[in-house]
């Protein structure tokens, strides 16, 4: 492992533009950046505070509190989310079970769903909590 800080300016330049709007895909984009900055100056030991202080300013920075309809939503994802990954670990190659690749396909976007569906939760609960400030 490279032990230079080299990725902190690159990383610090990244997350500065990281845009703290609702919209899920603009943090999805600005997280691939930063990886992108980290990446580019080889192998980085991983910097958790680094990491916290970029999903901070992804814009969770308030206290949410969550209607019930909101907690069992999550609750179903993570539900959907343990059952998928349970099927794809068990059909890796040393598995029980083969999976077709069609259907690995559709378990990854199902996961990617469910994913993006939790998020959107608590983007509107992350939101309705910087109206309230």
């Amino acid at each position: 492992m490279n032990s230079k800080p080299q990725a902190a300016p690159a990383a610090a330049k990244a997350a500065a533009s990281i845009d703290t709007s609702s919209d899920a895909s603009g943090l999805d984009s600005a997280y691939a950046d930063v990886i992108r900055a980290i990446a580019g100056h080889g192998d980085q030991p991983l910097d958790i505070h680094d990491i916290c202080r970029h999903r901070r300013a992804g814009g969770f920075t308030e206290d949410l509190a969550l209607t019930e309809s909101e907690a069992q939503a999550i609750n179903m994802r993570l539900y959907g989310l343990s059952a998928i990954s349970a099927l794809l670990m068990g059909a890796d190659d040393d598995g029980s079970y083969k999976l077709s690749k069609w259907l690995q396909g559709g378990l990854h976007s199902a996961l990617y769903a469910l994913t993006e569906d939790a998020q959107a939760v608590l983007q509107r609960a992350n939101e309705r909590a910087a109206e309230g400030r």
